[in-house]
């Protein structure tokens, strides 16, 4: 009677491989943050011991299309030159063919950075208040209106889409107003923000990139 045989060892299985997904991430740029970076954000600034030395006034800035996902600027576009610039950001005739206002300029170019729905927030003094004017490196002044220019709707609906501006941004401005009158009445601040000086001290502007 023959011998049963015997079963092959069983090979040690080796483990499938795991496929590991990159992880995402974000990056939060404080634009003009000189030494002092918003807490979670890295600053971008021309002074060399930011984490991005960069001019922001010259163009294109060194960050692709869609890859930002917030923007952080405090107290810097009310020093953005009143001039036409081209698209490397030098200063050009206002009639020359590509002319760019500068403010238009700066914005296309966060809007350009900034992922789709990525957030930028945005602090100016007001025009009507001493802190518009103290500095004397301010060259541009700000009222709430002056955000509704970097929405595309609005340019549209005022006739106005044949201004050189490319950005697109949903746009919410909240005034910031010394602690005084935050106690007051809505209608009694809405009264004095629009007859009396210093009432709103900035403007702070949310704006969401619509692409």
């Amino acid at each position: 009677m023959s011998k049963p045989k015997k079963k092959p060892a069983a090979k040690p299985r080796t483990p499938s491989p795991i496929t590991m997904s990159k992880p995402d991430v974000t990056l939060k740029l404080d634009l003009a943050a000189g030494q002092s970076p918003r807490e979670g954000f890295e600053g971008v600034d021309i002074w060399p011991q930011s984490k991005h030395v960069v001019n922001l006034m010259q163009y294109p800035w060194p960050f692709e299309d869609n890859s930002v996902d917030e923007l952080h600027c405090s107290h810097f576009a009310e020093h953005i030159p009143m001039i036409f610039v081209d698209d490397t950001g030098a200063e050009v005739s206002m009639g020359m063919e590509g002319a760019k206002e500068a403010m238009f300029k700066f914005f296309d170019e966060c809007h350009r950075i900034l992922r789709p729905e990525g957030w930028m927030t945005v602090i100016v003094p007001c025009a009507r208040s001493n802190r518009g004017f103290q500095d004397p490196t301010h060259r541009r002044f700000f009222v709430a209106e002056s955000f509704l220019y970097l929405s595309k709707q609005w340019r549209d609906i005022n006739k106005l889409d044949h201004y050189n501006v490319a950005c697109d941004f949903g746009i919410d401005v909240v005034p910031i107003i010394p602690t005084e009158l935050a106690v007051l009445s809505p209608e009694v601040q809405h009264r004095r923000f629009n007859g009396e000086w210093n009432t709103v001290l900035d403007w702070q502007a949310k704006l969401k990139a619509i692409k």
